[in-house]
């Protein structure tokens, strides 16, 4: 049975569980069972690449092992990787690399085939969008030199994530899932191809009832949609494909989390205050790629273009109170009142109290376009090159509009009262960049040497309404840096790189703004051997500047929003390890393959300094960043038959600190150290028809993710899912 998608060939340095174990499988007898029996390459790197740095790629057949529709348990089994929970189903995902800010995924640059995908990545790259993870066929995660290719944020890598193309041959499929808390799954995908032509379409939706329980009763759910149309041409030397995205949500979300106390009490429960908290959003992408022989290369060239737009109306505060303070703090005789309201209690229904809720939307329409193209070369002899040059040039933008209204508790009903409305920000952010870059791949006997250099021209304004200001700002960078690798021996291999990182400022009203650099270091190397495949490689992010920009999720009221800390020379500096080997059992009938994954990671503040940023308040060289774990590691147990598989995934996340500090983190801060199980099956019925089904946090533990932006909110309980699908 021909494969329904290609799978990209960026790295399989550390491969992901169970690759080796069912690429056997599946060139064997099991071929006939209708797993997959063609590995076809198409990727944005050249399969070498990843023996210069350190990079890893999760497949089709391990995405397909544990069908996880959350990026952040996906990202769980690559080491270097930190993601913070926040709605427990990963709706608004925080990844981090190498110990850069998760916060909204600001600090890693997010693509989809190659295309940056946050909705403004200059402007204003908070992921508030990201694609559903079952949609995909691969993820790809590259963190150290390579990550200068990509940008514009190089400080930890880059995560591209790999959708499935237009087959070759006439192909379809079709899933069908249901579970806890009303979860349901539709994911359909049928396309064909002639000799010149090409026709694929992709339909996936996913929802849910939700896990919270909203006070009073209330929807805790949420619906999203993807539609993806794509052709593909062949025009003379050249291929063209076209591509169009439609992506929708509506969930009601909530920023608002609990106090310590009525967390471990009840940690599904949501407070009435919230009952109104809803997001949505619209999402419309276009795009051509165009690929042809040229002067005795490859062109490869893409245009996209990209809007976004979100309401998410949600609490906000008190008119009379700070939310972080109520919720740290409850018991104090000031705070006990607004406590009360919070868990549904009436206000005293006057216009104008004191004690009055405030709701607001944060309505912001996001545009993104570009085009970048490469070139690429491989020539010499003794000495060979894989040279590739490339350009883009990209423009996007936010413009944001937040409001704020007043409400009333009665009867357990909020109702606006009379406060006129409130607008709270008003601004456009707007950005042009030009990045020009190269990398040339050079094999000489043991050694293979790559050199790269990234330069951006970064011109940006911002335009405050409420303030009547304007600020324009522009600035250019030169980010060099080189992998190398060293073949000891056939079965070993040294490696070391380094690179300058580089993140953009946002647009503000600032003179001359200050952008993150670092230079980043990482050396290790690989074996290969009778016991499985071993990989460990020491990295130190050395920051020059390390930069926060202020956002809601981060804790940040309207007063502090998008506001920059420069929080100067910061270390991050760690260890990721990896192991992974494929055991035969009985007579090769079985195979187990086990991975184990570690990262280490220790974070430093050289100076002192202070901030509004209340994820960094008054902070004293020697503290600790925020939501770093220290430890982080993954197994991965899987055992194969002909026509079944089980897999077992362990996840361990130390307990992160919520604010810079150091020593011990206090009682009810940060959030709590957790050990996850999910356990996936699968049973092959016939060439056509799977069934397979998930259970995530078999031991239904109760563990608190973050305190971010508002109070303790916990991660997800344990569910069930069981789905069905057909191939043909």
């Amino acid at each position: 049975m021909k494969k329904l998608f290609t799978v990209s060939a960026l790295s399989a340095a550390l491969l992901t569980p169970a690759i080796d174990a069912i690429a056997q499988t599946t060139d064997s007898e099991d071929d006939n069972a209708g797993r997959v029996d063609e590995i076809v390459v198409s990727g944005i790197f050249e399969e070498t690449d990843r023996l210069t740095g350190s990079a890893h790629r999760i497949d089709a057949i391990t995405l397909e092992e544990f069908q996880y529709n959350d990026i952040n348990r996906v990202l769980n089994l690559v080491p270097g990787v930190y993601s913070r929970e926040e709605d427990g189903v990963g709706l608004r995902p925080n990844i981090g690399l190498r110990g850069g800010s998760a916060d909204r995924s600001q600090k890693v640059a997010l693509m989809e085939d190659g295309v940056l995908l946050s909705p403004a990545p200059y402007s204003a790259p908070a992921a508030y969008f990201f694609p559903l993870t079952a949609r995909m066929v691969g993820v790809e995660v590259f963190k150290g030199p390579a990550s200068i290719e990509f940008g514009p944020q190089t400080i930890g890598g880059a995560i591209n994530l790999v959708s499935a193309p237009v087959p070759s041959d006439m192909e379809g499929m079709l899933e069908f899932a249901g579970g806890s808390d009303g979860y349901r799954h539709l994911h359909a995908r049928v396309g064909g191809a002639t000799s010149f032509a090409g026709l694929s379409a992709e339909l996936m939706h996913i929802g849910s009832d939700g896990f919270k329980q909203l006070d009073g009763g209330g929807d805790t759910g949420f619906e999203k949609t993807e539609l993806v149309l794509k052709s593909a041409l062949s025009i003379g030397p050249g291929d063209l494909q076209l591509r169009l995205t439609y992506a929708d949500e509506v969930s009601d979300e909530t920023y608002l989390g609990l106090t310590e106390s009525d967390l471990r009490d009840d940690p599904l429960r949501r407070y009435r205050a919230s009952a109104l908290d809803r997001m949505e959003w619209d999402w419309i992408a276009g795009r051509a790629d165009w690929s042809q022989p040229l002067w005795g290369g490859t062109l490869e060239a893409t245009a996209y273009t990209q809007w976004f737009d979100r309401a998410w109306r949600k609490f906000n505060n008190f008119s009379n109170a700070n939310i972080r303070d109520v919720l740290a703090t409850p018991d104090s005789p000031f705070n006990q009142l607004f406590v009360s309201i919070l868990q549904g209690a009436d206000t005293d229904g006057l216009s104008g109290s004191s004690d009055d809720i405030r709701i607001g939307t944060n309505d912001r329409s996001f545009f993104s376009s570009g085009l970048q193209g490469s070139l690429s070369w491989d020539f010499g002899q003794n000495i060979r090159h894989s040279l590739r040059i490339g350009t883009r040039l990209h423009v996007d933008r936010v413009r944001r509009l937040h409001d704020e209204f007043g409400f009333e508790q009665l009867d357990g009903r909020l109702v606006e009262n009379s406060q006129p409305r409130a607008i709270l920000t008003d601004n456009t952010g707007y950005t042009e960049a030009l990045s020009v870059w190269a990398r040339d791949e050079i094999s000489a006997g043991k050694w293979k040497i790559v050199p790269g250099l990234r330069l951006e021209y970064i011109a940006n304004s911002f335009t405050d309404r409420i303030a009547a200001a304007k600020q324009d700002n522009d600035y250019a960078v030169v980010l060099p840096g080189v992998g190398v690798l060293y073949a000891v021996n056939e079965y070993v291999d040294a490696l070391f790189g380094v690179h300058k990182g580089f993140s953009p400022a946002a647009p503000s009203l600032t003179d001359g703004l200050d952008f993150e650099e670092s230079v980043n270091y990482e050396f290790g190397g690989r074996i290969r051997s009778d016991i499985g495949r071993f990989e460990a490689i020491v990295f130190l992010n050395d920051y020059s500047n390390l930069t926060a920009i202020c956002t809601i999720s981060a804790g940040c009221l309207a007063d502090e929003l998008d506001s920059q800390t420069n929080a100067g020379e910061v270390r991050t500096q760690g260890l990721e390890f990896g192991w992974n080997h494929d055991f035969s059992i009985a007579s090769d009938r079985f195979s187990m393959p086990v991975s184990v994954t570690y990262t280490l990671t220790d974070s430093e503040f050289q100076e002192a300094f202070s901030s509004t940023n209340p994820q960094f308040g008054e902070v004293e060289a020697g503290f600790e960043l925020p939501y770093v774990p220290e430890n982080r590691a993954n197994l991965t147990v899987g055992l194969v038959a002909a026509k079944w598989r089980v897999n077992m995934a362990v996840t361990y996340i130390d307990q992160m600190r919520d604010q810079a500090g150091t020593g011990e983190i206090p009682d009810g801060q940060g959030s709590d150290e957790t050990t996850l199980v999910d356990l996936a099956a699968d049973y092959q019925i016939n060439q056509d028809w799977t069934v397979s089904g998930r259970i995530d946090n078999l031991a239904d533990d109760v563990y608190v993710v973050s305190r971010r932006p508002f109070g303790a909110r916990p991660g997800k309980p344990r569910s069930v899912q069981i789905m069905i699908k057909r191939v043909w």
